[in-house]
């Protein structure tokens, strides 16, 4: 139940960017701005309608921020779970407190810290490539094929470490940057092994969803197809859906759903492995410094 209010609450900002932006679409396409074609005579629908143009912008703008906000907040919501081991919560653990703030600092550092490391990484890539631009084939080749899998493997093993900074921060209740690096002292390869793992992981259930998705697309195509319907009767079937909210309603839970539950399992996926790694490896926090006051201390 927790993975779905999960799915649902990373979902929030998506749907209410929706159901602010579709009304606009839909005057514009009432008003016939998406009528001309593609050509060298095609014009936007919003270069008539600046107002148009910031309200959509304005909407995905916010929406994105709202979007980064509810990951946060599912975030730490999973790693509170995983330090409270089976007790349950009738929020889910969701909460807005100094917690999130913690692993907001971290998120945003990391991030830059990370995105320096990689312009870097490319830049030293590059230099080194063009210094080996007079070795002989198939040397180059394997230098090169050597250099990307040592970066690779540079990287994941780097993610690892830092991906128990946010655990560590609700472990010691504060900005944990040094005791989570702490963490990872000499554990560099399990991170890592852990790292692949998960990847895989995330290979199989996308292959899976993939899957479901393309034969549910196939039965719905081969029936539509089996029918034979004239565009006309399409198109005035979608627009009789307007006046059919409770179709609409049904329709949306029924597919809303489903869709959460693999949003919560995927964010689920990528944050709950660190923070029982955290729960193993950080040793025993004294009371002063609570994980919270909902999450009980795991004694090892």
């Amino acid at each position: 139940m927790a993975t779905m209010i999960w799915g649902l609450v990373l979902l929030a900002p998506t749907a209410l960017a929706f159901a602010a932006i579709i009304p606009m679409l839909t005057e514009l396409m009432a008003s016939g701005a998406f009528e001309n074609g593609p050509g060298p005579d095609h014009v936007s629908p919003f270069d008539d309608d600046f107002a148009a143009m910031m309200q959509f912008q304005i909407w995905s703008q916010l929406a994105n921020i709202a979007q980064l906000f509810a990951v946060l907040l599912v975030t730490t919501a999973i790693i509170r779970a995983v330090f409270a081991s089976r007790r349950g919560d009738s929020a889910a653990h969701l909460r807005i407190g100094m917690q999130e703030l913690y692993v907001a600092v971290i998120g945003v550092t990391v991030g830059i810290g990370m995105v320096i490391t990689v312009v870097a990484a490319v830049l030293l890539a590059v230099a080194i490539g063009l210094a080996l631009g007079g070795t002989p084939e198939p040397w180059r080749s394997l230098i090169y094929f050597g250099m990307g899998i040592g970066l690779a493997v540079g990287f994941l093993a780097l993610w690892g470490r830092l991906a128990l900074l946010a655990p560590a921060c609700l472990r010691y209740n504060t900005f944990a940057f040094v005791e989570g690096w702490k963490l990872g002292r000499g554990q560099t390869w399990r991170l890592l092994a852990l790292m692949i793992v998960m990847f895989f992981v995330a290979l199989v259930l996308c292959a899976v969803l993939f899957t479901v998705i393309l034969v549910a697309a196939m039965f719905v195509g081969g029936g539509m197809a089996a029918m034979e319907p004239e565009p006309e009767a399409v198109q005035a079937w979608f627009e009789g859906l307007q006046g059919r909210p409770l179709l609409l309603i049904g329709g949306g839970i029924l597919l809303l759903l489903p869709v959460a539950w693999v949003h919560g399992f995927c964010q689920l996926l990528g944050a709950a492995p660190f923070a029982r790694a955290v729960l193993d490896l950080a040793p025993d926090v004294t009371p002063n410094s609570a994980i919270s006051a909902d999450t009980a201390l795991i004694d090892h």
